[in-house]
């Protein structure tokens, strides 16, 4: 049995074992897998913390954000008499380093704090029980059912294309992603006059790679769209070039958000390391009308006089609503006190129980429907986020990298 129709049955079991919050996957509130175990989902954090006191370890957390680390210093001041430790890790490593020491047993952490952008962290780890979904019913019945799929969000967030607000001050000059490909010719397969500039990080990480492959997962949409705004059906351009000289890699045929990509990978472009360079070339925007993809987070560069806004209301939609999870470690020393710890990152029952503000910064939002951000100034609502179909993108991103790497070798 091959690993994909094996995690579509463990999602199936799992789907069945809903607790009353209604998530999905993992094994609720009983650490390694075991159903006799506390009740730590019903528990309050008054009720966790007296178990918390009973374990006598440091409660280790793994992290990817160093919001991670304001959280810990102030859960410390909260709880002075438990031992509390932030370590930051790196988004590309932080899987394998959970995996390799769940099979070494030299299990470390107690809490993963986490983006999966991708569902890997969800299919490779959730439902293979070396990490597990804390679903604490008070704050869940105050997040979107929606969310809950694929582990306990802590906030929303985006990567969304940016443009130079001073060069066009009415607004987003975009109305879809075929925009972006301005400038294609479909008769010869290559850009004329491409209109965009174009900056990005690199498409091959995970959050950019699982963007590209929603939009596939999306195709009716995207051809749709492309219906809508020229009037007739899309051209298929890129089904000659499915195949590189090996011959083993795999995207669908007469596939609009195939075309999409392809026609993307095409386009004069720079790939760019770090997210401040890209919406500074947005800002400079020295070879005319440019676009820069990054995080939302790189907003915060107006701050320092940059013309940057996001591009918003993109059809079919502008990406999808990214989430950072709070999952708890397999046989980690400390299953109550890391769920003190995200019940206190979370707000606690009333979400004033905690440090759920600190989480609050420029392109996150609330998942929270009692507590609302401030410092994001549009909604998420008004940006048009998709709920990411992670099973689906799972299934197709590799093969977004593979072909990302692959056809910008073909561009001219």
């Amino acid at each position: 049995m091959n690993k994909k129709i094996l995690c579509v049955l463990l999602a199936l079991v799992l789907l069945f074992s809903f607790t009353a919050c209604g998530g999905g996957g993992g094994n609720g509130g009983n650490s390694g897998g075991k159903d006799d175990g506390p009740d730590y989902e019903g528990m309050s954090m008054d009720e966790l913390y007296e178990l918390a006191k009973q374990e006598s370890g440091t409660i280790t957390v793994y992290a990817t954000t160093t919001d991670a680390s304001t959280a810990a210093k102030k859960f410390a001041k909260a709880f002075p008499d438990l031992k509390i430790e932030y370590i930051g890790c790196d988004t590309n490593t932080v899987a394998s380093k959970i995996e390799m020491e769940n099979e070494t047993g030299n299990v470390n952490a107690d809490v993963l704090m986490v983006k999966d952008n991708s569902g890997e962290i969800y299919q490779e780890l959730v439902l293979y029980d070396v990490l597990h979904i804390f679903y604490p019913k008070t704050i869940c019945s105050h997040i979107d059912q929606s969310l809950l799929t694929y582990g306990l969000p802590l906030y929303s967030t985006f990567n969304p294309w940016y443009y130079n607000n001073e060069k066009y001050p009415d607004g987003v000059p975009l109305e879809s992603w075929w925009d972006i490909v301005e400038g294609y010719d479909e008769a010869t397969g290559k850009f004329k006059d491409q209109k965009w500039t174009i900056y990005t990080k690199d498409i091959t990480g995970p959050s950019y790679a699982a963007l590209w492959a929603q939009l596939i997962v999306d195709a009716d949409k995207v051809a749709a769209q492309y219906k809508k705004q020229y009037g007739k059906d899309l051209a298929y351009t890129y089904t000659g070039k499915l195949k590189n000289t090996a011959g083993i890699m795999e995207l669908p045929e007469n596939n609009a958000g195939v075309e999409l990509f392809y026609r993307f990978s095409q386009m004069k472009m720079t790939e760019l390391d770090d997210g401040d360079g890209v919406v500074e070339a947005v800002d400079k925007s020295l070879n005319g009308p440019t676009l820069g993809l990054t995080s939302a987070s790189k907003k915060a560069n107006q701050s320092q006089g940059y013309n940057i806004e996001w591009v918003t209301g993109l059809a079919p939609y502008t990406a999808f609503q990214a989430c950072s999870y709070l999952y708890v470690v397999d046989g980690c020393d400390n299953p109550a006190g890391a769920r003190l710890y995200i019940s206190f990152c979370l707000g606690g029952e009333d979400g004033q129980s905690g440090c759920y503000t600190s989480f609050d910064k420029i392109g996150a939002w609330s998942v929270r429907d009692d507590v609302t951000f401030e410092k994001s100034s549009a909604k998420w609502e008004d940006v048009n986020l998709t709920t990411p179909d992670f099973d689906e993108i799972y299934s197709v991103y590799p093969n977004v990298k593979a072909y990302w790497t692959y056809w910008r070798s073909l561009a001219e």
